[in-house]
Parts: structure tokens; C-alpha cells; sequence
């Protein structure tokens, strides 16, 4: 998604522009008419494509910024909050509080590692750890390079073990990051003793990512 593109998504989804989805992120809620996982991924997807810019500056555009505090700060006081309109009135499940706040968690350390420096990729984790245990939304393909990148430059094996969970989610869709995984197998992994099951346990998950790709390459 385009960086201009990507604000105007945002600025829509957090509903405080004239042409607002009535069925997004916030506009969903108010009048209530269920939480869509679709929202979600499109928000991470825009979150992620202006974060490209902002990876190589030390500001973030204020529009930007008000775009997702809006969609974090409503959300959590309409949907969460015990005195919230959703909960107050019961229009929310205890389900959906449960999925609502873990959106909104990601969104925020999202925003809170780019607001450090961090680059797009590697604030994808706790987005992996989503997909990898309720599943991709329609827009998968934007995140393959990401996971690609994280992949070969990740060093850390608690976030590897959700970039391959998240990318065995996939399956094949993910076959253009196969030889970034191949390369990954290689590495030394020796982030805690003994370094031997250490390094048996990074490849296992790689070769589990491998095997849903449907490739056996190593």
C-alpha cells in the first residue's frame, strides 16, 4: 500500500474523516455491529506500509499518529472499559472484549516500536503470533516480503518460532520467502545453552515452515 494511501486508510478506519468506513475498525462499533477481523488486518497492513517512511526519520507525521490513537483510545473506551457503552449495555461478548483488547495491544506496540526506530519488520512478531493462532486475513501477500526480512535478520529464536508459526499458517503462499528460510537453517543459533538443542529447536521450526511452503530444500 502506497504511504498516502495507507494515511487516508487509517484516517478512515479511526472514523474522523467526512468519507469514513461506517463499517470499519471504529465505525463498526458505533452503532454496534460486531468487531470485523478484517479491520484489524487492514489497519496493521496501513500501519505498516507508513511505516516504511518513518523507519528512515526521526518523526512520525501527527495525522498518523492521531489515526491510531483514535482507533486505540475509542475502541478501548467504547468496547473494553467496564463502564464502556458496548459493556454497559451488553452489546459486547466476553469473546469479542477478549479479541478486541489483543487488537488493540498489537496496534499500540506496533506503533510504540516504530515510534523507536524500528523498522516494519521487525515489529511484526506479536502480529505473527496472532495470524499463526486464528489465521491471515485477505491481504497475506503484503506481509511476505515483511516475514521475509524478519527471517534473515532476526536473531532472536522466541520471535522466529512466530515468524515460522505465522508462515506455516500460509502454506505455499509463502513459497517466495522459502530460500530466506533455507538461509536462516544455516545460521548459528546459540541464543541459550546447550547450543546444540538450541539449534535443533530454530530448525525444527524453520523445517515445519519449510514443509508447509512444500519444499523440502535445506
Amino acid at each position: 500500500m502506497e504511504h498516502e494511501d495507507a494515511k487516508v486508510e487509517l484516517s478512515r478506519h479511526a472514523g474522523i474523516v467526512e468519507d469514513y468506513y461506517e463499517d470499519g475498525f471504529i465505525g463498526c462499533l458505533r452503532p454496534y455491529s460486531g468487531i470485523r477481523a478484517e479491520n484489524f488486518h487492514s489497519v496493521v497492513e496501513s500501519l505498516l506500509s507508513v511505516g516504511v517512511a518513518s523507519a528512515f526519520t526521526n518523526t512520525i507525521e501527527r495525522c498518523i499518529a492521531e489515526s491510531v490513537c483514535r482507533i486505540t483510545v475509542t475502541a478501548r473506551r467504547w468496547g473494553i472499559d467496564s463502564g464502556g457503552m458496548l459493556v454497559r449495555n451488553k452489546l459486547i461478548s466476553s469473546d469479542d472484549r477478549v479479541q478486541l483488547r489483543r487488537w488493540i495491544t498489537i496496534i499500540e506496540t506496533m506503533m510504540l516500536d516504530l515510534l523507536a526506530g524500528q523498522k516494519p519488520h521487525e515489529t511484526i512478531h506479536g502480529y505473527c503470533e496472532y495470524v499463526a493462532e486464528f489465521g491471515w486475513g485477505g491481504n497475506a501477500a503484503f506481509f511476505v516480503p515483511l516475514l521475509g526480512s524478519a527471517i534473515e535478520t532476526d536473531d532472536f529464536g522466541d520471535r522466529l518460532q512466530g515468524h515460522c508459526a505465522a508462515i506455516t499458517r500460509l502454506g505455499s503462499k509463502a513459497i517466495a520467502i522459502s530460500d530466506s528460510l533455507v538461509l536462516a537453517r544455516r545460521r548459528k543459533w546459540e541464543w541459550y545453552e546447550p547450543q546444540e538443542r538450541c539449534a535443533a529447536e530454530m530448525r525444527g521450526y524453520i523445517d515445519q515452515a519449510l514443509a508447509a511452503i512444500g519444499t523440502t530444500q535445506m
